[in-house]
């Protein structure tokens, strides 16, 4: 993350939109939609519609409140390659909760997209020759909490009354399960970039679940607050930071993997608060993580632009345990003063084996950290074939009984014994 709000800069210098649907939510028969959603830029969908077979996009489709676009199971949605005319450029984006715009308050559009371990949901390239970049992005925008000064942010270049946050984080934007991202992200102007999936006050009532995001430009995954909750997460081979966690986000999040690729930035890079001290910190609860460095492969990087495994600044908290972080060319942990004030209190990092990393952390007392190994091998199967399953697992702490959690997996890393990161719905190369 360069800037803690970033999104489509595009939208604000274009005009046109074509709609697939002309239904008067005002009075329930043919006309026009609300102003602030009639001048957005790109596909507006404006009823609920299923995507049962593949198709090729361009530039942006946006889900209204209150809309559901399901996409079934097996389907490849690819995006047109945009030339670098930002009017082109592929996303999709699910819309915040709206109760003043409609003649009933309207829910948070939903993207419904399930597919199963050998048949996913794909959005991609339809480049032949496919690269990171080309094109934008999935963005999910809902009525969560952040800690945003008056609670509510601006998506970056929408028109200033297309907001995200509220103070609902039961929101609902949809279910992701057995999807893959692959090839996106796209930077408008410096600070304002598209990731490869990017969460705006998501509420705990969306399923994210057996995602990857393979080759995105700017960060895999990012929050913006909410309360959204996320298992089984595959971050590879993105540009920037792996994950990406700011304005307040306070979910929970179970069997993650981070690999990286050359020029690559941080595993984590994690903000607490948009204001020190005011506003509740991002605060996740985070068991079964695994960040595997640049070092993996034999990239560096200078010294002014360091690889870490977790830059943790701004009074970030939360509870870290079980984590395997491995590989990196800079420091394990990056702890800002920032964040370091309290740090007893309000930051667990416990039961965590750090390997091959340049450096445990950035301060001289490491007494803050709990059950931190420091020369142990991870002993993955087969790091080379992306394999980080392992043989003997150790032990770590028992994750939470609250029904999200999986009990157990009481072992550090993202993998005990079983390789879970296979199947149709993972990449690890372009063939």
């Amino acid at each position: 993350m360069k800037n803690n709000v970033r999104l489509l800069a595009l939208f604000a210098l274009a005009c046109s939109v074509s709609l697939t649907s002309c239904k008067d939510d005002k009075g329930g028969g043919t006309g026009e939609l609300p102003d602030i959603y009639a001048s957005l830029p790109g596909t507006v969908i404006t009823e609920d519609e299923v995507w049962d077979s593949d198709r090729t996009l361009t530039g942006q489709y946006y889900v209204l409140p209150g809309v559901t676009l399901t996409i079934e199971a097996g389907v490849t949605v690819s995006f047109t390659y945009h030339n670098n005319d930002i009017d082109d450029v592929g996303a999709i984006i699910t819309l915040p909760a709206d109760g003043t715009n409609f003649d009933t308050p309207r829910a948070s559009g939903k993207l419904i997209a399930e597919g199963t371990a050998n048949n996913p949901i794909v959005f991609t390239s339809a480049r032949t020759t496919r690269q990171a970049g080309d094109w934008g992005g999935i963005v999910l925008a809902g009525e969560g909490i952040n800690n945003i000064e008056g609670g509510k942010g601006e998506v970056e270049g929408l028109p200033d009354a297309i907001q995200y946050g509220g103070n609902n984080n039961a929101d609902n934007s949809g279910s992701l399960r057995y999807v893959r991202i692959e090839y996106v992200g796209f930077s408008f102007v410096e600070g304002s970039e598209l990731n490869g999936l990017s969460l705006y006050s998501v509420g705990s009532q969306t399923t994210l679940e057996y995602i990857q995001v393979y080759k995105c430009t700017d960060d895999g995954f990012e929050w913006f607050g909410g309360s959204v909750n996320a298992k089984y997460l595959i971050s590879s081979f993105n540009d920037d930071d792996s994950f990406d966690m700011d304005e307040g986000w306070n979910g929970k999040g179970q069997y993650w993997l981070a690999v990286q690729t050359a020029g690559a930035d941080n595993g984590f890079e994690s903000d607490g608060r948009k204001t020190l001290g005011s506003g509740n910190a991002t605060n996740p609860t985070l068991y079964n993580v695994t960040l595997v460095g640049l070092k993996q492969d034999g990239s560096t990087k200078d010294a002014e632009d360091k690889n870490y495994g977790m830059r943790l600044r701004e009074e970030f908290a939360g509870e870290l345990e079980n984590f395997v972080i491995t590989d990196f060319d800079g420091f394990a942990f990056k702890v800002e003063d920032d964040t370091r004030t309290g740090f007893g209190t309000t930051l667990t990092i416990d039961n965590t084996i750090l390997f091959n990393n340049d450096g445990f952390n950035n301060a001289a007392d490491s007494t803050d950290f709990g059950a931190v190994t420091t020369a142990q091998d991870p002993g993955f199967t087969n790091a080379a074939m992306f394999d980080f399953s392992v043989a003997q697992p150790v032990t770590g702490k028992t994750p939470p009984s609250d029904g999200f959690f999986n009990m157990a997996a009481t072992h550090v890393g993202a993998f005990g014994s079983v390789n879970w990161a296979t199947g149709a719905w993972v990449r690890w190369n372009d063939n």
